[in-house]
């Protein structure tokens, strides 16, 4: 039989689309190996199927989307190099219809090996970050991040991701998607003993997230559980308020005995000590972020309508006054820069490289999958899962936190990772 038969493909895709979780934690250079491969086999597919799924009007907004994102690169040419990665985006896309696929036709065998295998491999690596923690080194040697020059007094705790500081994010996401997995078994609801279970894992995450030092993890995780609870049919506004006043009541306790935790989450800014309303604005705009998010408005106000073109922010942002203050007043300034490679928020990274129209994309986006998550409440009989990775999407666009650059290889894969669960468990909505 030829290898390009159908069924050899999809089989071959599956494996992909149910090992991606292992593929992130072994960093960029296999997540781009996997994504290639994921790409030239879905592409063969719709070839071969003239598949629906890109008939779905969503899908063809983000096609429009990905399209507007390498037509704004060409015409703002930066170098070849940007204008390929622009093109390279619609890697993600394909990676959003491997999963749809996959999910379509595994088998309930197959789906349940997946869940409780990264089950194991998230408990692995939030006990190595643990060990990590103890021991200022994981149990393959690698040191933590931030650390004070004795390499003793460190504030971020990655484990196997090494240098990469990016554990929390992908137990915020990851570890997230896996306990809605978990929680959506039957067994959820008629076994006391599987609700400790899954409940413990939940506790489990938040714990780990804390001592990664992520503060953007910590943030997708209390907004992805905000959401969850309060989304549903029956709003279950005392889970709502006893989940959450837990989780602070978890975090002021160990803050008292974790000067990590404590700088991290509790005196990142030193807002306490400010005698007055002036010191407070003062200590939050003389920040990395604050710098950041000034050189993207500079930049938008430069070109607001199409910005300066695709991951530009890192090229035009020494061009900004507020940059170059920063350099000539360094001391004013504690040494920061407003240069980074991406300015620490979807908001203003879309404004500043695609301007309005890259923004209204952004904001369209979100608003599908708010739409998608009301609509599940009211149409769908198993809402669960729709609403929970749902809210999980939408905590990880929420405009109003810090973020990474969106279309980074591990936030974009793992962002189009969970749109392809999303728009699998809301494929019934009515169009």
């Amino acid at each position: 039989m030829s290898f390009l038969n159908l069924n050899n493909t999809k089989k071959i895709l599956h494996f992909l689309v149910l090992i991606f979780p292992l593929i992130i934690v072994l960093k960029s250079a296999a997540i781009n190996i996997a994504l290639i491969f994921i790409s030239l086999i879905s592409i063969l597919l719709i070839v071969k199927r003239q598949d629906f799924f890109f008939k779905d009007h969503f899908i063809k907004f983000i096609i429009i989307f990905l399209s507007f994102i390498f037509i704004n690169s060409l015409f703002q040419f930066h170098n070849i190099e940007t204008v390929i990665k622009s093109l390279g985006n619609f890697r993600y896309l394909f990676l959003t219809f491997a999963v749809f696929i996959t999910l379509e036709n595994i088998t309930k065998k197959n789906y349940f090996l997946f869940i409780y295998l990264n089950l194991i491999l998230i408990i692995f690596i939030g006990l190595d970050i643990l060990y990590q923690y103890n021991f200022n080194k994981n149990i393959f040697g690698l040191m933590p991040g931030m650390c004070d020059s004795n390499l003793e007094n460190c504030v971020r705790f990655s484990g196997v991701f090494g240098s990469e500081l990016i554990a929390g994010g992908y137990l915020s996401q990851i570890g997230l998607l896996i306990f809605l997995l978990i929680r959506e078994n039957k067994k959820f609801n008629e076994n006391k003993f599987y609700q400790i279970i899954t409940n413990t894992f939940i506790l489990f995450l938040f714990l780990i997230i804390l001592l990664t030092g992520e503060r953007n993890a910590l943030l997708i995780f209390l907004i992805c559980i905000s959401l969850f609870f309060f989304l549903q049919k029956k709003i279950r506004i005392v889970s709502f308020l006893i989940s959450n006043v837990a989780f602070l009541i978890i975090l002021l306790l160990i803050s008292q005995n974790s000067q990590s935790i404590k700088a991290r989450y509790i005196n990142f800014l030193d807002i306490s000590s400010s005698k007055n309303g002036s010191g407070i604005i003062e200590k939050i705009t003389n920040t990395p972020w604050s710098y950041h998010y000034q050189a993207g408005f500079e930049l938008f106000l430069e070109k607001p309508l199409v910005g300066h073109g695709y991951k530009s922010f890192r090229f035009k942002c020494s061009e900004t006054k507020i940059d170059k203050d920063t350099i000539a007043n360094k001391e004013k300034h504690k040494n920061y820069r407003a240069c980074s490679t991406h300015p620490h928020s979807y908001v203003v990274e879309f404004l500043s490289e695609n301007g309005i129209v890259g923004f209204l994309f952004f904001i369209i986006f979100l608003f599908i999958i708010c739409s998608k998550i009301i609509k599940s409440r009211k149409y769908l009989k198993n809402d669960y899962i729709a609403i929970g990775i749902g809210s999980l999407i939408v905590a990880i666009l929420f405009p109003f936190k810090p973020s990474g650059s969106f279309f980074s290889t591990f936030n974009a894969s793992i962002l189009f990772y969970l749109l392809g669960f999303f728009l699998y468990y809301t494929r019934e909505l009515k169009k």
